[in-house]
């Protein structure tokens, strides 16, 4: 899928740039998915979303992220784009809430999906996920698409032996619950292996709460802060 020439706003501020920093960021905290996950986030025209294609999650510039209409024809940029961005366009359209989506297949998140077993509270920043994922098993002959059923009203779709998509409100979130699964998953994985036990429910539903207020934004922050000092190629495209 090739779209037309780029012609869009590639600011600091603008979908195209946040995409590529949240794909780094997702990079640096060991999330990378080889050249096939994908991050999109919906149009603020609301004609569509705009995506990343095959490549590195480290590599990606603002340039390359393409905006498609939800019939999934280009509108801007200039990208090989993966069949899978169609669910992308099904979230959107059934999930007004959903601003943007991460779908990744992280070492950890892999792993688990394995167990075709949720991210259990086995840690504080767990909570995030409290009563907000589903396990989705792909038999080889049903659509793919199907996994936007079993999504639902939740946030985490864990794809078994696959990995996982994460649907959120706004880019910077995704990007920071997506981080997170994947190290919640990792010490779900250890603590099981150690013999650990699960956050009492009572916390974990006093925490969540405050967790969302504080945690993601800060955490997209302090990220950000980084970025600036180690990702110099993504921030000369500003000047």
């Amino acid at each position: 899928m090739t779209a037309t020439p780029p012609k869009h706003d590639l600011g600091e501020s603008s979908l195209p740039f946040r995409i590529a920093a949240g794909r780094r960021m997702l990079y640096r905290e060991g999330c990378d998915s080889n050249v096939s996950g994908h991050v999109s986030a919906r149009a603020s025209e609301g004609d569509g979303f705009w995506v990343t294609g095959f490549e590195y999650f480290d590599e990606t510039m603002p340039a390359n992220i393409a905006k498609l209409d939800f019939d999934l024809h280009p509108v801007v940029g200039e990208h090989e784009l993966s069949p899978a961005v169609n669910f992308h366009s099904l979230i959107y359209q059934r999930r007004p809430d959903v601003g943007a989506i991460v779908h990744l297949h992280s070492r950890y998140i892999s792993v688990l999906s394995s167990t075709a077993t949720t991210v259990g509270m086995y840690n504080v920043a767990a909570v995030l996920f409290h009563d907000e994922q589903v396990v989705y098993f792909d038999d080889g002959h049903k659509p793919h698409t199907d996994v936007v059923d079993e999504l639902g009203d939740r946030r985490v779709a864990i794809i078994k032996n696959h990995g996982a998509i994460v649907a959120s409100d706004t880019i910077e979130h995704a990007v920071v619950e997506a981080i997170t699964l994947e190290l919640c998953a990792r010490y779900h994985l250890e603590c099981v292996a150690a013999g650990g036990t699960e956050i009492l429910e009572d916390e974990v539903i006093g925490g969540k709460a405050m967790y969302r207020k504080y945690f993601l934004e800060q955490m997209w922050r302090a990220n950000y802060r980084r970025m600036r000092r180690t990702d110099a190629d993504l921030f000369a495209t500003l000047d």
